[in-house]
C-alpha cells in the first residue's frame, strides 16, 4: 500500500490547462500551423501561444537550457516596449513565471518560490526586477487599474505554482503557511483548501482534516472528486477502506470526462484515487480506465505520469505498461534531444511569433502616437 506521503503527493490537483504532449513530429507541425495562423491574423495571443508551447516541448524533451532561452527571447519580445496594457503585460510576464516553472521542475524549487515572489512585489511596489538578463521595468504597465489586474493575475499564479514548489519537496506546513500568508483558503476545495487538508492528515490531524471536507462548500464536478478522494484518505487512515468505498471513489473520479487540455488532471486525479483504493476490483478498473483515456488522447505526459506510478505499474498489463512507454518515447519525453528537422521546425515557428509581436508592439505605440490629445 502506498504511504501516506506518497499517496497525496499529487495534491493540490486543480485542472488547469494543459495542451496536450503529442509524438514530437505532430507536436512541432502544430507549432508551425498555429505560428502561419499567427502571421495571417497577425495575432500576438496566437504568436505568445507559439512561445509558450515551444518552450514546454523543450522542457518536455528535456533541453530545460533551450526551453529557458526561448522564455527570455519572449519576454524580450514585449518586455522593451513597456509600458503596456495589462492583457500585453500578462503575456509579458507569461515567459518569466515559465522560467519559474522550469526551475520547479528541475527541483530547484527555492528558486522558482523565489522568482515568483520578487515578480509579485516588484509589481505590486511598481519596481525593477532582474533575472538573469530579464528585466521587468518599474513601469512595465500603463495605469493604477492595469497593474492591479496584472498583481491580480500574478496572485493566483503565486498560489498555484508558488504552493507547489513546497507540496512537491512534501513541505506541506511550509505551504500551508504560504497560503495563508496570501489569503489563497476559500470555502471550495481549491488550491488552498485542499493543502489545509493535507497538511492536517501528515500532521496526524485526521478530525481537523474531516472537519475541513465536511465543511467544504460545494463546486463543481471535478471539485467533488477531489474530495471524495481526500475523503477516502481520511478513512485510510483512521477506520480504513471497505469495498463499497472504494467502489464508490471509482466511480466518483471515473465520471469525470477527460477533456482536451485536462488529460494529465484527470490521471493524475485517477492516479490518487488508486493510491488510495490499494489493491482489488476498484483499483483494477481505475487503471484499465486510465490505460484507455491515455490512449484515446494520445497524451505522452500523461503515459508517463501513469507508468510512473508503482501501483499502476503493479496492477497494468504488460501490454499496458509497454504501450505506455512506447507513447513516452514516440513524444521524445526525457530524451534531451531534438532531431534536426524537427528543431528548424521549432525555430522557425518562434521566428515568426517573434516577429508578429514585434510588429504588433510597434504598430500599437504609432497608433497611440497618432491619436488626438484632448484640447490639441
Amino acid at each position: 500500500m502506498p504511504t501516506l506521503s506518497e499517496a497525496v503527493a499529487r495534491f493540490p490537483l486543480v485542472p488547469r490547462p494543459r495542451p496536450t504532449c503529442r509524438p514530437l513530429p505532430q507536436r512541432t507541425r502544430n507549432l508551425t500551423a498555429l505560428a502561419q495562423s499567427a502571421a495571417d491574423t497577425k495575432n500576438p495571443v496566437t504568436a505568445s501561444s507559439v512561445y509558450n508551447q515551444a518552450a514546454l516541448l523543450a522542457s518536455d524533451a528535456g533541453l530545460p537550457q533551450l526551453a529557458a532561452e526561448l522564455c527570455h527571447k519572449h519576454a524580450h519580445a514585449y518586455l522593451h516596449a513597456a509600458p503596456l496594457s495589462a492583457e500585453t503585460a500578462i503575456r509579458a510576464l507569461e515567459p518569466v513565471v515559465n522560467l519559474a516553472r522550469l526551475q520547479l521542475r528541475a527541483q530547484h524549487g527555492d528558486v522558482g518560490l523565489g522568482l515568483l515572489l520578487g515578480l509579485f512585489e516588484a509589481v505590486t511596489s511598481s519596481t525593477a526586477l532582474r533575472f538573469a538578463d530579464v528585466v521587468v521595468p518599474a513601469d512595465l504597465v500603463r495605469t493604477a487599474a492595469a497593474r492591479q489586474e496584472v498583481r491580480a493575475w500574478l496572485w493566483r499564479i503565486l498560489l498555484a505554482d508558488g504552493s507547489r514548489a513546497l507540496t512537491a519537496a512534501g513541505l506541506w506546513n511550509d505551504a500551508l503557511a504560504h497560503v495563508r500568508e496570501h489569503q489563497g483558503i476559500g470555502a471550495r476545495m481549491l488550491d488552498g483548501r485542499q493543502i489545509a487538508v493535507v497538511a492536517s492528515l501528515t500532521n496526524g490531524e485526521t478530525a481537523t482534516a474531516a472537519e475541513l471536507i465536511a465543511r467544504t462548500e460545494p463546486g463543481d464536478p471535478w471539485e467533488a472528486a477531489v474530495t471524495a478522494c481526500l475523503h477516502a484518505l481520511c478513512h485510510r487512515a483512521t477506520v480504513g477502506l471497505d469495498q463499497s468505498e472504494k467502489n464508490e471513489l471509482a466511480n466518483t473520479v471515473l465520471a469525470i470526462p477527460s477533456q482536451p487540455g485536462t488529460v494529465l488532471f484527470g490521471v493524475r486525479l485517477a492516479l490518487a484515487a488508486l493510491n488510495a483504493v490499494d489493491t482489488g476490483p476498484a483499483a483494477d478498473r481505475i487503471v484499465h480506465a486510465l490505460h484507455r483515456r491515455i490512449t484515446l488522447a494520445s497524451d505522452g505526459v500523461a503515459a508517463r505520469e501513469a507508468h510512473g506510478d508503482p501501483q499502476f505499474r503493479a496492477l497494468a498489463t504488460k501490454k499496458e505498461l509497454e504501450s505506455c512507454q512506447d507513447l513516452v518515447e514516440a513524444c521524445g519525453l526525457g530524451s534531451g534531444e531534438l532531431p534536426a528537422p524537427l528543431r528548424r521546425g521549432l525555430v522557425g515557428a518562434v521566428e515568426i511569433s517573434d516577429q508578429v509581436i514585434r510588429r504588433s508592439l510597434r504598430e500599437g505605440a504609432m497608433a497611440r502616437a497618432d491619436t488626438p490629445r484632448l484640447g490639441s
